[in-house]
């Protein structure tokens, strides 16, 4: 039986992989392992599919990397897994020594932190112990793009999945030679793809497996169900998934405003609280603290533990800077209101491509949602599952 190794980071990455992974296992095509990274290993692991880690791969000689590492973890605060990050960490960081010398190491990651690793020399190392047949990754641009690179450089085949639009990650996955194939999400994406170089052949419209669940009228029953035991019929209900903001953006060194987000966030719950009939939901991202937020049973965190295509079907309106998020609201037919302002707007231009139903300044967010908290809820989108198709363009390699 053929061996497929999936490489992911967490998020909307892995949420992409496990249900490929799970079909791959379920119908017996391919021996499957996870290759799961930082905050993905806990979600393979609940999937119950096989987990690999970058500390699986340590040798005696790496002791200086792993110190190294436990000198970088100290900035980070909490982790879930010490042992895993340190791992992390320290082999970067040591493979970009080697690469650019110990100064320039310095300075790179001090302004880039760990956008400066593109660690092809670990996943070389991590796919020459597993050997497997197809590699498969979503568009990270860090271990997963390394991934594809050293799946290339040992004759592999390598498959990537990309969530959105692409705007970003044209930069390598626009590149011929970048995997064998790529799964995009709409036509737009492909076209997108092509104009950049990819030839037709290359790139396979599948959509994205991680919002399936989205469109089943199961997700739709739950959400329900989760509205009334919460006691929201009659209330205007919004989400806000947390992000951060860097201070610059990692490709092109524009400026951002770390402190959006908690601007944004501010002036929903300074709009929440003035309405007796609004809920505020506050959903950290996987591995992340809650914001600060005050003693209000109508300002609510929902965190990972809530079913996100349930709370997406629960909820009037999801406001966001550029969450995915914010796409997955719409595709399960809640309000959009994007607030514009984050160096990644390009990359998420929701509005643009209808998925938002307007894209706002910061000043201009409470008229957007007096307005589009008191209209109905859009019908959920008719899609057609994504997971099988993948199954199909992965079939082709095994």
């Amino acid at each position: 039986m053929k061996k497929v190794l999936f490489v992911c980071y967490g998020s909307g990455h892995v949420r992409m992989v496990v249900p490929v992974a799970q079909a791959l296992q379920k119908n017996g095509m391919a021996q499957v392992q996870v290759l799961g990274l930082t905050t993905a290993a806990p979600v393979v692991r609940a999937a119950g599919l096989p987990l690999l880690q970058v500390k699986d791969f340590l040798r005696s000689t790496d002791a200086p990397a792993l110190t190294v590492g436990c000198e970088l973890i100290t900035a980070l605060g909490q982790v879930a897994d010490v042992d895993e990050t340190v791992a992390y960490l320290g082999l970067c960081y040591a493979e970009l020594v080697s690469e650019v010398g110990e100064d320039e190491a310095r300075k790179r990651y001090l302004h880039d932190g760990r956008h400066a690793f593109l660690p092809v020399r670990i996943l070389s190392r991590i796919l020459s112990t597993v050997r497997p047949d197809l590699v498969v990754v979503t568009n990270s641009p860090r271990a997963e793009r390394a991934a594809v690179l050293a799946a290339r450089q040992l004759g592999i085949p390598a498959v990537c999945m990309v969530d959105l639009f692409a705007v970003d990650e044209v930069r390598w996955i626009g590149e011929r030679g970048y995997a064998d194939r790529v799964c995009v999400l709409n036509e737009r994406v492909r076209t997108f793809l092509l104009d950049a170089g990819r030839e037709a052949h290359q790139v396979t419209v599948t959509g994205n497996p991680a919002f399936d669940a989205l469109c089943d009228c199961e997700s739709a029953a739950q959400g329900a169900a989760l509205r009334a035991q919460q006691g929201w019929n009659g209330k205007r209900v919004l989400l806000w998934p947390s992000q951060i903001e860097p201070s610059f953006h990692p490709f092109d060194g524009r400026t951002g405003d770390p402190e959006l987000p908690r601007k944004v966030l501010e002036e929903l719950v300074g709009w929440v609280r003035s309405q007796p009939d609004a809920v505020l939901c506050v959903r950290p991202r996987a591995g992340d603290i809650p914001p600060p937020l005050p003693r209000d049973g109508r300002v609510v965190v929902t965190g990972q533990d809530w079913p996100l295509p349930a709370l997406l079907h629960a909820v009037d309106v999801v406001t966001t800077l550029t969450s995915t998020v914010g796409l997955e609201g719409f595709l399960a037919g809640a309000r959009v209101v994007q607030v514009r302002g984050s160096v990644f707007d390009e990359a998420l231009p929701l509005a643009r491509f209808g998925m938002a139903d307007t894209a706002v300044a910061l000043d201009a967010l409470v008229p957007a949602l007096e307005r589009w908290t008191v209209a109905p809820r859009r019908q959920r989108a008719e899609t057609v599952a994504a997971t099988p198709r993948v199954v199909e363009v992965l079939r082709e390699f095994l």
